[in-house]
């Protein structure tokens, strides 16, 4: 624009051009007018002179004015963010939790908002913005440049901190493709800034690290400027409810149960005397203080009787800290009447000794109650409505009870599995080992029985949760327990298969693995003394187990295990997807998952066989979610998310160690927020007032000097 300043020549050379040559005329009355003339000439040159410079300096502004001038006081940060008017700005403003750390009245999450804000605040006309929230997964909120600074600010204000980690090489990755669309769809926007704002949170920024970060970061720099603004802090301290638990996997009501918190020190000092209280159904039933050592832990224990059924929400509170979103945790507890168990036996008296070991008392209100079948109730009953499903010396499967089984673990149920005469490994393989089907249930497979001899149980150092609590205890006869026959067997190529127990010969016992979102186990042996090995004379049999003091507890802690998928999918962290299922629902039943903010979203059923389904994939805040089965059911169930606390740990990544190409000039101070400036000076408004100016100034002096000349 500044070409426009050839046209101050114009004047001048009109100037010149009324100077060209012209012919003589005598005239008497001429000589008067000269002799005047001569004697003001002086004055009259001064007056042209002026009105020239005048007329020049008009158009010489106007067309500075129009080349839009600009200077700033802080040039690096002038040309970080770009002067042009043509810039794609990428605001990436990091939404972990870490976030939600406060060294001032404001949240360090609260600062980042600032800070994006004043930068669209400052941009200048024409700039474009997108928006992305630096999440796991990241949130792209504005995916094309947005040119109205309005909108982009609202949306920046709206932005909401997420309970999570962040995601930095996916984030790159978006990032990479914004670009890239930005380029395609506005080429005139040839100058591209992409503005992290974000407290350099070590567990966030050590994968910049990574080669596949540092190639990602290289590209992006080769296209665009990379600029960090850093709203972290050093030498913070942060106390966390790091984990949550009852002790009993499944808990029925009238029986005392054992609830732990755990509270741990992130920090570098000791902190003493802080408050931990436990709440039952927004009841506070506890609290006590207790100190925590630098980068130690605290255990709070207490006992609890639960007297009815049905849904229960457990919460630890720790007195509020710098950061507030990991001084709670939530733990969701179904409590039951009691634990019904299917056992399933393959001859009549199969399952006889397994159901006396899960209820030996009788009493009126039993924490356990099994339901002895034959097993053709796998396919006549609805497995959903038991914690855990035995099988006792079953022959063989169907492709039916296959599918039915598979549906079992998927919805988190508890299968156990012990051997016997029956059994027909063909059978057990194609259908229960997936040879077939391809849905496999058990953990192993199943080769041949072993020859007729006497084994003896080795607990393999009592590692297993299983044997854990027969440690020290050698006198209750697990070690002792004889056996003459069993299942060879092999695990399958995964390696959450365990052997909790195996024989001193080393081949399993008891195998185990999570499989889908239940639990699988196998006992190579029988427990019934009605398993015979018909070979010998006189018939022989399996095991002596059932008659053994160590079946009853061994049976209770296999229990135990196996029913822990039943209430796993209640407790999650945020980012987990929570889900259920029903039986097959009725005509009109309809779900609604309510967050802890208490908006509520309607999630649609999905039939998947004999039962309906749902997936609720929002839970991206730390609390208690409650899914609302419409009528018929008209039920209730709750499902606490809490925060993964490796992002509690507040240490920071070495700015010096970023990639080279970031640019990180800005450390915005907890008293001082706000940039020095990020928008260069512009002077166009003043010259065009001064181009305004002079048209009046050479309108008057025209005038006056025109009068005067009279």
């Amino acid at each position: 624009m500044l070409l426009w300043g050839l046209a101050a020549s114009l004047p001048i050379i009109i100037h010149l051009w009324s100077k060209r040559k012209y012919n003589e005329v005598t005239w008497a009355a001429m000589e008067y007018l000269l002799a005047a003339l001569r004697k003001n000439v002086r004055r009259i040159r001064i007056e042209q002179l002026i009105l020239l410079l005048i007329r020049v300096a008009i158009l010489c502004l106007l067309a500075v004015a129009l080349a839009d001038p600009i200077w700033s006081l802080f040039p690096t940060l002038g040309s970080s963010m770009g002067t042009a008017g043509r810039t794609h700005f990428v605001l990436v403003l990091d939404g972990s939790y870490s976030m939600d750390y406060r060294a001032s009245e404001k949240s360090r999450f609260e600062v980042a908002q600032q800070l994006a804000i004043q930068v669209v605040r400052d941009s200048r006309q024409g700039d474009g913005f997108t928006l992305v929230l630096m999440a796991d997964p990241p949130v792209v909120v504005i995916s094309e440049p947005a040119f109205d600074p309005k909108d982009v600010m609202e949306e920046i204000e709206n932005l909401r901190m997420r309970h999570g980690g962040a995601n930095l090489p996916t984030t790159l990755a978006e990032i990479e493709g914004i670009l890239h669309k930005g380029n395609v769809a506005h080429s005139r926007l040839n100058d591209r800034k992409v503005c992290f704002f974000t407290d350099l949170g070590k567990t966030t920024w050590e994968d910049s690290a990574t080669e596949t970060c540092r190639k990602r970061v290289e590209r992006l720099a080769r296209e665009s400027a990379l600029v960090v603004f850093d709203v972290g802090q050093t030498d913070v301290e942060n106390l966390a409810v790091t984990a949550m638990s009852v002790r009993e996997s499944l808990v029925t009501i009238a029986r005392n149960v054992t609830i732990e918190a755990e509270v741990q020190n992130l920090g570098r000092s000791s902190r003493t005397g802080r408050q931990v209280a436990l709440y039952v159904d927004d009841q506070q039933i506890h609290a006590e203080r207790i100190d925590v050592s630098a980068g130690g832990r605290a255990t709070v224990a207490f006992p609890y009787r639960f007297e009815t059924p049905g849904e229960h929400k457990i919460e630890a509170r720790l007195a509020d800290d710098a950061l507030m979103v990991d001084n709670h945790r939530w733990l969701s507890v179904p409590v039951r009447e009691s634990i019904r168990v299917l056992c399933i036996e393959g001859k009549q008296g199969a399952a006889r000794h397994i159901a006396l070991a899960l209820e030996p008392s009788k009493s009126e209100h039993p924490r356990v109650r099994p339901d002895v079948r034959f097993e053709h109730a796998l396919l006549e009953l609805d497995l959903g409505q038991y914690d855990c499903v035995f099988l006792a010396n079953v022959g063989r499967f169907s492709g039916d009870e296959s599918a039915v089984l598979y549906d079992y673990l998927k919805y988190g149920g508890g299968l156990v599995v012990s051997l016997g005469d029956q059994v027909q490994a063909d059978s057990y393989n194609e259908q229960l080992g997936g040879e077939l089907s391809g849905k496999r249930i058990l953990p192993v497979r199943l080769e041949r029985p072993a020859p007729e001899a006497q084994y003896f149980f080795n607990p393999l150092e009592y590692r297993h949760a299983i044997v854990a609590p027969f440690a020290r205890h050698e006198r209750s006869g697990l070690i002792s327990t004889p056996v003459w026959k069993y299942f060879k067997v092999t695990r399958h190529d995964s390696p959450a298969a365990k052997v909790a127990l195996e024989f001193h010969n080393g081949d399993p016992a008891i195998v185990e693995e999570p499989i889908l979102r239940g639990r699988s186990i196998v006992l190579t042996t029988a427990v019934s003394p009605e398993s015979m090995d018909r070979s010998t004379n006189p018939p022989t049999p399996w095991t002596a187990i059932a008659s053994w003091p160590s079946f009853p507890p061994l049976v209770q802690e296999i229990l135990t295990l196996a029913v822990g998928g039943r209430t796993s999918d209640r407790n999650l962290l945020v980012g987990d997807t929570v889900e259920g299922s029903v039986a097959a629902a009725a005509g009109g039943l309809t779900l609604s998952v309510e967050g802890p903010d208490g908006d509520s979203d309607r999630v649609p059923l999905v039939t998947d066989g004999e039962r309906s389904r749902w997936v609720y994939d929002r839970a991206m805040w730390s609390g208690i979610y409650t899914a609302h089965y419409s009528e018929p059911l008209d039920k209730r169930e709750l499902f606490a998310v809490n925060v993964n606390t490796r992002e509690s740990d507040l240490d920071r990544f070495d700015p010096e160690l970023l990639p080279g190409e970031f640019n990180q000039d800005f450390s915005p101070s907890a008293d001082e927020v706000s940039l020095p400036t990020t928008k260069p000076m512009q002077y166009f408004r003043w010259f065009l007032g001064a181009v305004f100016v002079l048209l009046l100034a050479e309108s008057f002096a025209a005038w006056y000097f025109g009068n005067a000349s009279s």
